[in-house]
């Protein structure tokens, strides 16, 4: 591992600080050593000079032990270095292992589920109106058809089975309705519930998810222009690519409205207007073109994706709000 100017600097800040506090302690030592011989003080009937080189040495002692105890209560680090060393050293070592695990998986291992990918097809709408012991009910019952689910078909897949934890109620209860994201949605929205990956997933995992809590809030009104693109006529420019732009704009625009990325990236165009043949016959004459996608009707998370109608014009659109 390359060392850094910052810890080169700081190592050698430190080796200063040892080097002058060990000069200290013996200057300090010298001098009481020093002041007891001149007094010919004695300890324990022993002879003064031996005496004085006794003391010399104690009070160097006593110095070095104070200033340690001074500094293990100070700091942390100094601290762990003393008491936790070998157990930090063991720590690194199983990290490491485990790194060297993750990057072979990684560069060998077959993908199952990406990163916030969705695992269940299903989602359950948290209402406001709802009391906690309904809320509970219904979140109970979606959690355990949410597991068979996935116990079901995920292993054919080449993921290890789910158990269900012997404390579920309490997890389910801490973990989901009485989450601040839970409790501050409801004050506001109804809350939807969906089951995604939060790591990702290889062949010989076990199912591992999270229960995704999100407001179910509308994101677009019916109508409202979400995503648009210029395209100059006569250009050669491909109707096919151009409508595979827009629903690209159109997912980034419901990820900035915080849709969950799974169902910001389900862009579903319901209606092309004009069909994709007359619009690369458009496209062929000269003029500039508006491809536009609206939302096809009022878009909420529980929508599960983002239904649009996509119409290419030579009138621009009004800007996406």
């Amino acid at each position: 591992m390359a060392v850094t100017f910052v810890d080169f600097v700081r190592g050698m800040g430190t080796l200063l600080f040892i080097m002058v506090v060990a000069g200290g302690v013996a200057y300090v030592g010298d001098r009481v050593g020093h002041q007891v011989g001149r007094r010919r003080l004695t300890l324990f009937g022993i002879r003064p000079r031996y005496t004085s080189t006794i003391v010399a040495i104690g009070t160097g002692m006593l110095i070095s032990l104070v200033v340690t105890v001074g500094a293990i209560l100070a700091s942390q680090q100094v601290k762990t270095a003393f008491f936790r060393l070998s157990a930090l050293n063991t720590e690194i070592a199983t990290l490491q292992s485990r790194e060297s695990e993750l990057e072979q998986k990684v560069n060998t291992g077959r993908l199952v589920f990406p990163t916030e990918a969705l695992m269940v097809p299903s989602y359950l709408v948290i209402h406001q109106s709802d009391n906690e012991a309904t809320r509970f009910k219904e979140l109970k019952a979606y959690y355990v058809k949410a597991v068979e689910y996935m116990n079901a078909t995920y292993p054919q897949l080449g993921l290890k089975r789910y158990t269900i934890p012997a404390d579920i109620d309490q997890k389910l209860k801490k973990d989901v309705l009485e989450s601040p994201v839970m409790i501050a949605g409801l004050n506001q929205n109804n809350m939807l519930l969906t089951v995604g990956s939060a790591q990702n997933l290889f062949v010989n995992d076990p199912i591992h998810f999270v229960i995704n809590a999100t407001p179910d809030a509308r994101r677009f009104i019916k109508g409202q222009p979400i995503a648009s693109i210029k395209i100059p006529g006569s250009s050669g420019a491909s109707a096919n690519i151009a409508l595979q732009e827009v629903q690209t704009l159109v997912a980034n625009a419901a990820r900035a409205v915080q849709m969950p990325p799974y169902l910001a990236t389900n862009v579903q165009a319901l209606q092309i207007l004009p069909d994709v043949a007359q619009m690369q016959h458009m496209l062929a004459k000269p003029g500039t073109y508006f491809m536009t996608a609206y939302a096809a009707e009022d878009v909420y998370p529980h929508t599960g994706g983002v239904p649009v109608v996509i119409a290419l014009s030579q009138t621009p659109s009004p800007a996406p709000k």
